[in-house]
């Protein structure tokens, strides 16, 4: 934080104003006047912590740093359920808290922030259900950080459906199950329910946000290449911002969402194409840039390290997949979870921070195949006696 001293623009600047404009007299909003066009999940926290420190950057950086050692406990928690090994727990634990990206994203006002922690803990709360002899106290409180996780960013959603699998591996009466998935659903609605009613209230329509049909043009237009896209260089261009006076927030997002969905159809096969690029794009080693290195060699450096860092916890969480019938009932479920995090963004666009909040749980996997290669001893063959 003190090295990087990133200033508040773009995505930072519209948490910070959120966030904000909730604890001032007024509606909600962010610096562009949308009123849920980001996920306030991230701006809820940060409305807290101004409330307790004030409105300023450093009570910002202070709650980065509680999410940071919140969620480096979260990672040693479940890597201790999902395997039984300290050691292991330990290892993976460690490796998040110098993961790079994450040291960096704690110095800026983003999203993963909080969402890092609350993937996590429903996580763990999933794989206490395999087990638990209160599965509808757990099943309830994973659709709590479930409704949460889904305020703070609705790329998690399809998360959800891990809940059906560890209920299903629980074996137990039709009727318990039920109860328990009823108790998950519950869960969810108290924590997203508030929300979604307010949206229907500002807007005139329930939504969790409304920047769903935006990412989704500007993943699926004649320009897109399966990272960001500016909207200025979709074929839209500067009309995008007459549209959004005009229509208003959920009417000008609506249009891009029936534009995607009218490439989409137009060029299935393109789009087929693109959506298995994005997905591969996701695990791309974010190497550093001409941006990286003009601002100095130990930025690039670290870029260099964060690169290599993240080649090597993906190459053995391969290896933890490949091993699948080697794990635990708990470590397959961790797999599911971070592969139903990866499905969901073939359909939009992705960035190298996106996937942060699955790289705890892949550094546990990552933990789970390495530590029994480090663990297994050498065979030196014995010395030819002549006879």
């Amino acid at each position: 934080m003190m090295v990087l001293k990133e200033s508040l623009q773009s995505d930072s600047a519209a948490y910070f104003e959120m966030a904000r404009t909730l604890l001032a007299p007024g509606a909600m909003h962010d610096t562009y006047g949308n009123a849920a066009f980001y996920s306030p999940g991230y701006p809820f926290a940060l409305a807290a912590m101004f409330g307790i420190a004030g409105v300023k950057l450093s009570a910002a950086l202070t709650l980065n740093l509680i999410l940071a050692t919140i969620s480096t406990l979260l990672t040693y928690l479940l890597a201790r359920r999902a395997t039984g090994n300290g050691v292991l727990a330990l290892i993976a634990a460690a490796g998040f808290a110098v993961l790079i990206p994450a040291v960096a994203g704690s110095a800026l006002l983003l999203r993963e922030n909080l969402s890092v922690p609350l993937l996590l803990g429903f996580t763990l709360a999933i794989v206490i259900l395999l087990e638990t002899r209160r599965p509808l106290l757990v099943a309830g409180v994973a659709g709590l950080l479930y409704g949460a996780g889904m305020l703070a960013g609705a790329s998690v959603i399809l998360t959800g459906g891990t809940v059906v699998v560890a209920l299903l591996w629980r074996h137990r009466s039709w009727p318990g199950t039920s109860a328990a998935a009823f108790a998950f659903a519950a869960g969810t609605a108290l924590m997203l329910g508030p929300w979604v009613l307010h949206v229907d209230h500002v807007l005139g329509r329930p939504a969790l946000n409304t920047n769903g049909p935006f990412n989704l043009y500007v993943g699926n237009n004649p320009a897109a290449n399966g990272r960001f896209v500016s909207m200025a260089d979709t074929p839209l261009g500067a009309e995008w911002r007459v549209i959004r006076a005009r229509d208003g927030e959920l009417r000008a997002t609506d249009y891009l969402g029936e534009l995607a969905v009218a490439h989409m159809r137009a060029y299935p096969v393109q789009t087929g194409i693109l959506a298995l690029r994005k997905l591969a794009l996701f695990w791309s080693p974010d190497f550093p840039d001409s941006t990286d290195q003009s601002r100095g060699a130990a930025i690039t450096t670290l870029r260099w390290i964060d690169g290599l860092q993240h080649l090597l916890i993906v190459a053995l969480g391969l290896l933890a997949v490949v091993q699948w019938r080697r794990r635990t009932k708990a470590e397959r479920l961790i797999l599911l979870v971070i592969a139903g995090f990866w499905a969901i963004h073939a359909a939009a666009y992705v960035m190298p921070r996106y996937r942060l909040p699955i790289m705890p749980l892949l550094l546990i996997s990552a933990a789970s195949a390495a530590l029994p290669l480090a663990r297994r001893p050498v065979r030196v063959p014995a010395a030819t006696v002549p006879a």
